[in-house]
């Protein structure tokens, strides 16, 4: 059979680009090449992680943010076509219970996911439930279906939360990581006024190129102190915690104006405990609504796809490394690197 290549991590900050043989769709699968695989920060996470840690994953190809184009249909897919662009929602889920009617695979109590439960997209070839298979318009280049995969649909979903909350046209970001990033743009295409804070010069200075207004929280002035001098002396109403650390949050908090809004995404791959600095009675005085989001359902793929159409919103200038497969170590050794920025990328030419 022909041979492919995918990128195992096999423990202490070291992956292996290995062959496997490109498998075949069943009845209701579709076989894509893939032009396009992201590196996620849970990537990272399993790539920094000994063999011992990476436990059930031992031996699987990594990654779940994916996109290419469709090379075989199983005899019962009747949507998609050989040849059709496609961006693969990473979640999958049983298709009966209550959650997956509603496309919340990720709630599904039998979910399964790339690179989790069985091999992910960094490979050359992957097998996907045509109900995964998203399309990918041709204004967005695949790099694209790489952010829409995972956190640019995060982002969005995490945006919505945020729609329909009184506020004053401000969007204040925590992080700028790819998630923050992408929370910045879209909240920009929305029309708000982005306001984002980071501790990482490069991060900064990168976010900044981008036409984001960036403080960077160095400690040289309280961080509210920064934000009332960027706000005309008000403090923000709507607040996107992106930072997947204690101490996000806890600034977030610190940093609320009363009645605010806060939407907190991301986690490490240890138990998020709150910081010390995280004071509840803030949060009972000020009346703080704070609010957790948790990846995207599939319909909110769709909805991601339409506004990025109509907003000619892209992503690919967020995109700071790519790589072929055969390069696996070199680049997770970039995006693991804590100066890098933006998002780092294998390419199927």
């Amino acid at each position: 059979m022909a041979k492919m290549k995918g990128i195992v991590p096999v423990g202490d900050c070291k992956v292996q680009v290995r062959e496997f043989e490109i498998p075949e769709p069943k009845d209701d699968e579709v076989l894509v090449e893939v032009k396009c695989s992201g590196i996620c920060g849970s990537d990272v996470n399993t790539f920094r992680m000994s063999w011992e840690q990476i436990n059930e994953r031992q031996n699987l190809v990594v990654s779940h943010e994916a996109g290419g184009v469709v090379q075989k249909v199983g005899k019962n897919v009747e949507n998609i076509s050989v040849g059709d662009r496609v961006c693969i929602y990473h979640y999958l889920g049983c298709g009966k219970c209550k959650y997956c009617l509603e496309g919340k695979y990720g709630w599904c109590e039998d979910k399964e996911a790339y690179g989790w439960h069985f091999n992910g997209s960094a490979r050359e070839y992957l097998i996907a439930k045509a109900v995964n298979c998203c399309p990918l318009p041709e204004e967005l280049p695949f790099e694209d279906a790489a952010f829409m995969a995972c956190s640019a649909g995060t982002a969005y979903a995490s945006l919505k939360k945020l729609d329909s909350f009184a506020a004053d046209g401000y969007l204040t970001v925590m992080g700028l990581g790819p998630i923050g990033m992408v929370c910045s743009l879209m909240a920009a295409a929305k029309g708000w006024n982005v306001l984002a804070c980071d501790l990482s010069e490069t991060r900064v200075k990168f976010a900044e190129g981008l036409g984001i207004h960036v403080i960077q929280s160095n400690g040289d002035s309280p961080l509210s102190e920064q934000i009332k001098d960027a706000m005309d002396g008000r403090l923000p109403i709507r607040i996107m915690d992106t930072t997947g650390h204690p101490s996000g949050l806890a600034d977030a908090v610190e940093i609320a104006e009363n009645g605010a809004h806060i939407v907190t995404i991301g986690k490490g791959r240890r138990k998020y405990l709150m910081s010390d600095r995280f004071d509840i009675s803030e949060v009972v005085v000020k009346e703080l609504v704070i609010q957790g989001s948790w990846v995207f359902t599939l319909p909110e793929y769709y909805e991601m796809m339409e506004f990025m159409v109509e907003h000619k919103l892209s992503f690919n200038n967020l995109v700071t490394g790519r790589y072929s497969f055969d390069e696996a170590q070199e680049a997770f050794e970039a995006v693991a690197d804590m100066n890098n920025a933006g998002k780092t990328v294998f390419i199927k030419k």
